[in-house]
């Protein structure tokens, strides 16, 4: 900002923790009531005195993102750059869909790499189930022979690919003859679910979404 007074500065904060903007909006340091947010770096109810006087004099702007945008921008970071950042380090990278700048170049800033294995696979999980590229349903079955093959031989149709199944025979139901069964499968999307969902109607099945 100071080499070229021209260039525009945008702050990024998590929905569930925006208290830089909360003062910005105040012209004052507040606290917020709570700081919920899977960017735990950035999870604070009050900004400082100092970065509060930095963000009024260079920054010109500050966008929020929701955890879901968290998770897709932690998807694409993985899945397109083979790159791992914590959550609070991708902040600008899921903000940058809500920017209304054309033709400009843009520098997302991604650093931080303070999170672990466990919490790699939780985001990464949460991101497919939210892009629909896993499906979860349960579908109540007749207690006969030959209905898990019938399940499979539609998914099969549709090209889903079954990655877990439970057959609980031992659930109670409102009717004694029926079994519950719990499948999660890989899926390119939204269309593609509503098209398993439509084929399995068209086949005198209704599934119930789980995740």
């Amino acid at each position: 900002k100071l080499i070229k007074p021209t260039v525009k500065i945008i702050g990024v904060e998590p929905e569930g923790a925006a208290s830089a903007l909360a003062a910005i909006n105040e012209d004052r340091v507040v606290s917020l009531n709570e700081a919920v947010t899977i960017a735990d770096g950035t999870a604070v109810k009050t900004i400082g005195e100092k970065p509060f006087e930095y963000i009024k004099q260079y920054v010109d702007g500050i966008i929020t993102v929701s955890d879901y945008e968290l998770m897709d921008a932690f998807l694409v970071l993985v899945e397109k750059h083979k790159l791992v950042a914590e959550n609070s380090g991708i902040l600008s990278l899921a903000a940058l869909k809500k920017l209304n700048e054309k033709n400009k170049k843009v520098v997302s800033l991604v650093s931080g790499g303070n999170i672990d294995v466990l919490s790699i696979s939780s985001m990464i999980n949460k991101g497919l189930i939210e892009r629909g590229r896993i499906f979860s349903f349960s579908v109540q079955l007749p207690d006969i022979p030959g209905q898990l093959e019938k399940v499979a031989h539609l998914l099969n149709e549709c090209n889903a690919n079954v990655v877990a199944v439970d057959h609980n025979q031992f659930k109670n139901f409102a009717r004694f003859s029926e079994v519950e069964l719990r499948v999660t499968c890989e899926t390119n999307g939204e269309a593609h679910i509503d098209a398993i969902v439509e084929t399995f109607k068209q086949n005198g099945l209704e599934i119930h979404r789980v995740n």
